[in-house]
């Protein structure tokens, strides 16, 4: 070996030697620090939810929440299974690390380029949650000191007293820590008590517990359950029957008449079991934001939970002046409709940057005849002819439609769209497509969606916000795909703001105890935009009209839309400004039935005059609408016999537009009572009152959440 070769050497060993020293140095100090593993579940703190301008909405955690612990022999063998189901089927063989898990991780990551499996072990799931709550995500002796602790835990612990720690420290979502508070929040019993189906739904929550929140998403729990399930057979707990018995999804997404029956028997029992539960939560001045925020904390942080036993400062979006009258006006709103209306929600975003102002989920929180504890904000229901805007928006953007478009609301045209009818079961004629919206004509939005592109209405309605599936079908267009009310303010905050998109979120900033900024979301990106000022200003250049049309006095111009469903199950209304938007809702809701209830005869508008309306005059005067040039013309008030009264809005003529050739989407249903076929404008000083000539339709009227599947019998929904 020559000289400078083992120059070379040398340099590279001495290289490797000091590595070895920094890393050894590392180490010693991470191992020197550690904390104390007897201190697991000791961590105390509180989290502080402040509204916009500081003012404490409610103290929160480990301190302020209930937290019962529980031995492993008083957790039910069952849910243990179903932990180990979920989260590591290899528990009992391994030690502090499952290398197989790890490197199959490294695979799906970097070569296969698709997310991996989880790799941690409940040893490391463990620590991670337990310990770091002060320490910064980024810090290089975290790692470090998360694989001693794990060894170290794992080397003194037997498996049963880890698995019980783990138990009793996850985060199960709906603010229930542990598994003796999961099954008190869930299904009102003690984890002792706990079934087969309902471990599995349990064991699969804290994967990400807002998202499969089998209250606010059905469809994840269940699939997350079924994973559960088919994880107990494979281990050797249950039978592949067992698992059939409780499985909502046996027979997956094909399932023969037999297995789609019993999905429907098993969803049904999950959800009834589901109304056993307790909320851990009491009333206050926001319960139900409160909720929210902390179900986003857990989001925002599902890479670092640990980040969340401490004491931590949640600044939010709320405003808790606005918060209470929103509170004052449901309550006292819903007592007003009467008529089977016990529920209602309302929900006020900033338009300029999707910020929660006021959020409540039900008339009244304590309420468990109602199921006052469930969030109806974001929960899926249809939402009727609220959905109608997104159609004609689509249309104005690709050309296919204006707002001088003649459509047909006939007979005809009626049962080439599958016998849709309209509220009152009557027909205006010919119609300009401004005219439509203004009064919430169904027949002619179908037209007007088929003209559109199904497509191309859904992909508008998905860019500016809403995150449900909608149903590719002409029924769609009149609201009979279910959505969130916190998608529906988003996107309508599009129409609001001149285009640009914006999501609702409640979170401004979290500080952890020492005074740390764990997160800030106070200069939110934009979003980009999902329409030109112009495009969005043709919408509401008709939709300022409504207010007036349909009699609701406002204290202050407002643009809206109502929406009633089929039966009266759902009645909405969503108005806005250029400053907010501002959406509600009335229903009926039974806390021991899971069955919707109608309502006698309570529209959207109805509503929106005991709602919405008196709400909206709480707040302070908000910016004035200002007109965009380049906008399309607005020809809703002139058109009612097609003798427009200005150059803007030309006489159209009658065979301009030809009635597209529509495939029939199901068998009409048969129609009610007939109503008066035109509603004229009341009275400006008119005294408000229940609504006998209801406004607009608002689309498919119908039961609750509607499946991706065309309905059976025809929903004839857009109700005003």
């Amino acid at each position: 070996m020559g000289r400078r070769t083992r120059r070379v050497v040398y340099a590279v060993l001495a290289v490797i030697g000091a590595i070895i020293l920094v890393i050894g140095g590392l180490v010693a100090y991470a191992a020197v620090t550690l904390p104390n593993i007897d201190d697991i579940g000791k961590a105390t703190g509180t989290i502080k939810i402040l509204d916009r301008n500081g003012q404490l909405i409610a103290e929160v955690g480990h301190d302020a929440q209930s937290r019962t612990s529980v031995p492993i022999g008083q957790i039910a063998p069952i849910m243990q299974s179903a932990m180990l189901s979920a989260e590591d089927r290899n528990f009992y063989n391994e030690g502090a690390f499952d290398f197989k898990r790890i490197a199959k991780a490294i695979v799906d990551d970097l070569i296969l380029r698709r997310p991996a499996e989880g790799a941690s072990t409940i040893t490391q799931q463990l620590v991670k949650q337990a310990f770091f709550g002060q320490v910064a995500s980024r810090d290089p002796l975290r790692k470090i000191r998360e694989a001693l602790l794990a060894q170290q835990i794992d080397s003194k612990w037997s498996k049963s007293q880890i698995l019980d720690e783990y138990l009793n420290i996850t985060y199960f979502g709906e603010n229930a820590y542990g598994i003796e508070n999961a099954a008190e929040r869930y299904f009102g019993k003690h984890a002792a008590e706990l079934t087969l189906p309902e471990s599995a739904l349990l064991a699969g929550l804290p994967e990400a517990p807002s998202y499969n929140d089998p209250y606010k998403n059905p469809q994840a729990a269940y699939v997350r359950m079924q994973y559960v399930l088919q994880g107990l057979v494979d281990l050797g707990k249950i039978t592949q029957a067992q698992a059939q018995a409780v499985d909502p999804l046996v027979g997956g997404g094909n399932p023969d008449p037999a297995q789609a029956a019993m999905q429907q028997h098993n969803q049904a029992a999950i959800q009834a079991d589901l109304l056993n539960g307790k909320s851990g939560l009491t009333g206050g001045a926001a319960p139900h934001f409160v909720q929210y925020v902390q179900d986003e904390l857990q989001s925002q942080f599902a890479n670092d939970p640990a980040f969340l036993n401490g004491s931590l400062v949640v600044t939010t979006t709320l405003d808790l002046s606005i918060q209470q009258n929103a509170m004052n006006a449901v309550h006292d709103g819903v007592a007003k409709i009467g008529h089977g209306a016990n529920n209602g929600a309302l929900l006020m975003v900033d338009a300029h940057t999707g910020g929660i102002l006021a959020m409540v989920g039900s008339a009244d929180f304590s309420d468990d005849s109602i199921a006052g504890q469930f969030n109806v904000v974001t929960a899926q229901r249809q939402p009727g002819s609220s959905f109608k805007p997104f159609v004609y928006e689509t249309g104005f953007k690709n050309g296919s439609l204006t707002p001088q478009t003649v459509l047909n609301d006939t007979r005809a045209e009626s049962q080439q769209l599958g016998g849709v009818q309209d509220f009152d079961r009557g027909y205006q004629g010919q119609i300009t497509a401004a005219h439509a919206l203004l009064y919430s004509r169904n027949i002619a939005t179908e037209q007007a969606m088929q003209m559109a592109g199904v497509s191309n209405v859904i992909d508008f309605a998905h860019s500016a916000g809403i995150t449900t599936d909608l149903a590719p079908n002409l029924s769609t267009a009149i609201g009979t795909s279910a959505v969130k009310m916190i998608d529906l303010s988003s996107a309508y905050a599009a129409f609001a703001n001149g285009g640009h998109k914006v999501t609702a979120y409640g979170i401004l900033k979290v500080v952890d105890g020492s005074g740390n900024v764990l997160a800030d979301n106070t200069q939110a990106p934009g979003q980009g935009d999902v329409m030109t000022p112009a495009q969005a200003w043709s919408i509401t250049n008709i939709l300022k009209n409504y207010p007036k049309t349909w009699g609701l006095r406002f204290k202050w111009p407002t643009a809206g839309k109502s929406g009633t469903t089929d039966n009266f199950i759902d009645a909405w209304y969503n108005a806005y400004t250029p400053d907010w938007v501002v959406s509600t809702w009335a229903g009926h809701t039974d806390g021991s039935n899971p069955a919707e209830v109608p309502m006698d005869q309570v529209f959207g508008v109805t509503e929106a005059q005991y709602i919405a309306v008196p709400f909206v005059n709480t707040l302070p005067k908000p910016s004035a609408f200002v007109p965009v040039s380049g906008a399309l013309s607005n020809c809703s008030t002139q058109d009612a016999s097609l003798l427009p009264t200005d150059s803007a809005c030309p006489t159209p003529s009658p065979t301009a537009t030809p009635t597209p050739t529509a495939t029939a989407t199901s068998t009409p249903t048969a129609p009610p009572s007939p109503s008066p076929s035109f509603c004229p404008s009341p009275s400006p000083g008119a005294t408000p009152g229940p609504v006998i000539c209801p406004s607009p339709s608002h689309g498919g009227a119908g039961g609750g959440p509607t499946s991706a599947a065309a309905p059976a019998v025809r929903p004839n929904g857009g109700s005003p």
